[in-house]
């Protein structure tokens, strides 16, 4: 694994319900539609913190965008529902390390798909794209507080390794602990979504705004 396993990484990568498509400047009005509708609960997020407007949106994009192309340490998708469009939340592998390999997974569904198991098929999704190219390792470091989040890793396989005390500071700039979870490729997942072949997706197309 090398940081061309990012920059190469497929546009498209599909779920069982859902298609994860590589982040784009053309997906900033459904994420930005999401992010404004889901801000009050994104209060671990850090970027939740930041104003937030449709130009943000599109400077975001273009920028994790340009990451990816360029220092290639990690890739962001959208997930998006087949047959409707509809968006339904972004998943991101980051902090890669590549004598190992392992990194860190990011997920931030939208608050009106929450229930639906969908925003677990795109994580697993991507999980298991890591893991055929060589992943050893994927992490979660998760707020303490952020009860939601630690049962949403948990769900993905993920064990419990320990805590991390003062570790990070969060959106407010407080020190905060974090736990440390983590899933290993040889470790089994509770109910694995298999990955479907391709469907015709149209990513040329501005996707539908949820």
């Amino acid at each position: 694994m090398t940081p061309d396993t990012f920059r190469h990484s497929p546009e498209i990568l599909p779920g069982r319900r859902l298609r994860l498509e590589k982040i784009h400047a053309r997906h900033a009005p459904a994420l930005y539609a999401s992010v404004r509708r889901s801000m009050p609960e994104l209060d671990y997020i850090a970027w939740g913190h930041q104003r937030w407007d449709e130009e943000a949106a599109r400077r975001h994009c273009e920028s994790t965008r340009e990451w990816i192309l360029t220092e290639g340490e990690g890739v962001s998708y959208l997930a998006f529902e087949y047959d409707t469009s509809t968006y339904v939340g972004c998943v991101d592998l980051h902090s890669v390390d590549f004598g190992v390999p392992r990194c860190q997974i990011g997920f931030v569904g939208c608050s009106r798909q929450r229930g639906r198991g969908l925003v677990r098929e795109a994580a697993l999704t991507l999980m298991d794209w890591a893991w055929r190219q060589g992943m050893a390792r994927i992490e979660v470091w998760c707020d303490v507080r952020n009860t939601r989040s630690l049962a949403f890793a948990e769900s993905l396989g993920m064990l419990r390794e320990g805590l991390m005390r003062q570790v990070e500071r969060d959106g407010r700039g407080l020190l905060c602990d974090h736990h440390l979870l983590a899933r290993l490729a040889s470790d089994p997942v509770p109910d694995p979504l298999p990955t479907m072949p391709a469907r015709p997706a149209r990513a040329d197309s501005d996707p539908a705004v949820a």
